[in-house]
């Protein structure tokens, strides 16, 4: 049986009907179900798939909008953040460069940005702070200014990833060798976070941080060891209740960071030997 196409005036791209499996529901155009493919955020059930060249000679961070519509790096070699436009969503074969903006950093790291687009955040190794960006054209990098910033925990920040609703920012760092924790209390503002807690890395080099879609699991990269490694979280987005469960070997000799799409399918990784961005598929 073909599903239908619509149920009482509801679109059905997703879900399964009849063994046919789909992965969303939208209604109006707004997505009100989606599908989480098995394995989903599992590192050991990924495959390396693809990889394209990077937009800098020493690329750091990377970074994704809310529908994988566009993509984001930093870069040491020009201290610049760069904006791809993505014509086939999260597949980095279809990616090709819109635009960039000097960074505030002049040794930038790692990027992330806020839920809606409205805010764009860096950490730099020149200044060893965090620079937040209003942006006042959702995902757009050419309409982000510089608001305000604070210092680093780490002395070498290389990564920054917030909790689901901005009450929680974490940074990795490679003095300390320490993922940091920051309570704040206005959503995703950082001038009102304070540092509340940290746990050693299984690195001893490492870059990147990224969390799942629940909290529920905590991945980090490192250059020590070339290596993906993967906590299980007991209580959602609290780092001491992290435990490690599982690595895998980068596919750079020196990773930077990583980053996942929105159901888990795929898993993004950043290297500077080569300066490449690299694809894992489910």
């Amino acid at each position: 049986m073909i599903p239908p196409t619509s149920i009482d005036g509801t679109d059905i791209t997703g879900v399964t009907i009849d063994g046919t499996d789909v992965q969303e529901i939208t209604v109006d155009g707004d997505v009100v179900f989606t599908a989480v493919p098995a394995g989903a955020f599992d590192i050991t059930e990924l495959t390396f798939d693809t990889s394209i060249d990077s937009q800098d000679s020493n690329t750091q961070g990377i970074a994704w909008n809310d529908d994988g519509s566009r993509l984001y790096e930093t870069g040491r070699g020009s201290s610049e953040i760069y904006q791809s436009t993505v014509s086939t969503p999260f597949d980095i074969t279809t990616a090709s460069f819109s635009t960039s903006i000097n960074s505030q950093d002049s040794l930038p790291q790692g990027i992330t940005w806020n839920n809606d687009g409205s805010r764009l955040y860096e950490v730099g190794t020149s200044g060893d702070n965090i620079y937040e960006y209003t942006v006042s054209t959702a995902f757009d990098i050419s309409s982000a200014s510089f608001s305000t910033s604070i210092n680093s925990q780490d002395s070498i920040p290389t990564g920054i990833v917030w909790n689901d609703d901005g009450s929680r920012l974490y940074e990795v760092g490679s003095n300390g060798d320490n993922i940091y924790e920051y309570t704040v209390s206005t959503a995703f503002d950082i001038s009102s976070a304070s540092f509340s807690t940290s746990i050693n890395t299984q690195d001893s080099i490492p870059h990147g941080i990224t969390w799942n879609n629940d909290g529920s699991r905590l991945y980090e990269i490192g250059q020590g060891g070339d290596n993906i490694y993967q906590y299980t979280v007991s209580t959602p987005f609290d780092i001491t209740t992290a435990s490690f469960s599982a690595s895998i070997n980068s596919q750079a000799d020196l990773p930077r960071e990583i980053v996942w799409n929105n159901d888990g399918s795929r898993l993004y990784e950043l290297g500077t030997s080569p300066d490449k961005i690299y694809q894992y598929t489910l």
